[in-house]
């Protein structure tokens, strides 16, 4: 078991995080939201990056939203940039601009982009070069239930292995937790949570009524769920305030992997 001093200096490395899926819709870029959502309202200060070309969904919803949650001013750079990872040599200067960028970088990569990522890993020695410049190295996998979900897991962490730092994300929309069987009995798993010490989170279903009008106008969860900014109906908006409640607390269970402290 990790000592206490070793948990604190995990906690208070720099972290470069990787939100990861093998395919489109399984809740890559809800989890990106959220955790982009947590650090603007905790003022937390993290340089945001989306590199879904087809569905920017972190980048419409968050490109105005500031620290405190607070809309930035008219003018000012959006607060999330984009860049296509899929494209070799597209995002090398994330690699080049390291010791430029806060200590927290958040980059939510593209559906089917394994091949993509495995590349820019090895090509650029990421762990390596993260680690040089102060960084560790955090990829969230977003879970389904094929087994391509749990292969694209395997590859990064065969590559990767205690380089990095690993949250596993189940998506309850696909079925409740104990529902994952491909996953919960892989090898991948045991040496993932047994060996690498990864931390699994679950993320709950918001309800479609409040889920849909965050959607269709590219809202923040923070502003959905504010009485005094939303749009929401009152039913629509409670429901969405404890859902990002609720999800919050777990995401804290990473907190240490996630540049949030202990």
């Amino acid at each position: 078991m990790a000592s206490k001093q070793d948990k604190e200096l995990v906690s208070a490395l720099k972290r470069l995080i990787f939100i990861y899926g093998d395919k489109g819709g399984v809740g890559k870029s809800a989890v990106a939201r959220l955790l982009l959502d947590l650090y603007r309202t905790e003022s937390v200060p993290c340089q945001a990056i989306d590199s879904d070309t087809s569905n920017a969904d972190l980048y419409r919803c968050y490109k105005r939203v500031g620290d405190k949650a607070q809309e930035i001013v008219s003018g000012a750079p959006d607060a999330v940039e984009r860049v296509d990872f899929t494209v070799r040599g597209e995002a090398d200067y994330l690699i080049d601009s390291l010791g430029d960028y806060s200590e927290l970088i958040l980059v939510d990569l593209p559906a089917r982009s394994r091949d993509a990522f495995t590349t820019f890993i090895r090509e650029l020695d990421l762990l390596n070069v993260a680690t040089e410049s102060g960084y560790r190295v955090t990829i969230i996998h977003v879970l389904g239930k094929t087994r391509s979900s749990v292969s694209a897991l395997k590859d990064v962490v065969e590559l990767c292995g205690d380089g990095a730092d690993y949250v596993v994300v189940k998506n309850l929309l696909f079925g409740e937790a104990h529902t994952f069987t491909r996953y919960d009995a892989s090898q991948t798993r045991k040496k993932v949570i047994e060996q690498l010490g990864g931390v699994e989170l679950n993320l709950q279903e918001m309800f479609w009524t409040s889920w849909d009008v965050i959607e269709d106008n590219d809202l923040p969860f923070c502003w959905a769920a504010d009485a005094q900014r939303t749009i929401l109906q009152r039913s629509q908006r409670t429901r969405a305030y404890r859902w990002l409640a609720d999800m919050t607390e777990e995401v804290k269970k990473a907190s240490k992997y996630l540049g949030l402290g202990e």
